[in-house]
């Protein structure tokens, strides 16, 4: 089955640097949501990248080929359609990589901001904080992508940033653990 969807300009860029070197359209798992909100076993290949931007949309048109095999009738019973795909059918598309990108992450907290950009506090010889500027990468509201500026291993301040100077001493140990969703025991 082809699956044909569209990407912005900036998405289609940011896949092509980061998958260059590791295959290019090859390294990209394409997945599927149903409009049931179902997530669909098969996972595809792009086949196809357009060589023209949509000027209108800033889209660029990608094609793939997902794997639609006919599905198992259960005992006594004819499956109303042959296969799980119908053509025609809406569903969301979701782009993987082959591999995984490692990133480092935050707690959004975390993260302060100043006219010089986006910092955090970093625990430093003698614990002590120091400031270290970050770029952030694509972030949620919950959690911070740090592209640039911290080093994996390295402790940040996640707790109490408000009150944390530059070259001030800081007492390090583990998050306090986040409380449980309401109804949740």
């Amino acid at each position: 089955m082809r699956v044909a969807f569209t990407v912005s300009q900036r998405t289609a860029l940011d896949l092509r640097n980061r998958f260059e070197g590791r295959g290019g359209p090859d390294a990209i798992r394409v997945r599927i949501r149903t409009s049931d909100g179902r997530m669909y076993r098969e996972a595809g290949r792009v086949d196809f990248v357009d060589n023209q931007i949509d000027r209108s949309t800033d889209t660029i048109l990608v094609r793939a080929s997902i794997p639609n095999p006919a599905r198992r009738a259960t005992e006594g019973s004819t499956p109303v359609t042959p296969r799980e795909l119908i053509d025609g059918q809406f569903v969301a598309v979701l782009l993987e990589g082959a591999e995984p990108v490692l990133t480092i992450t935050l707690p959004r907290a975390s993260v302060l901001q100043d006219q010089q950009g986006a910092y955090v506090f970093v625990v430093g010889e003698g614990n002590v904080a120091q400031r270290r500027n970050i770029t952030l990468g694509r972030s949620t509201g919950e959690t911070a992508v740090v592209e640039a500026g911290l080093e994996g291993g390295e402790t940040v301040v996640v707790e109490g940033v408000q009150r944390v100077r530059p070259g001030q001493p800081v007492n390090p140990g583990p998050p306090s653990a986040r409380p449980a969703a309401p109804g949740r025991g």
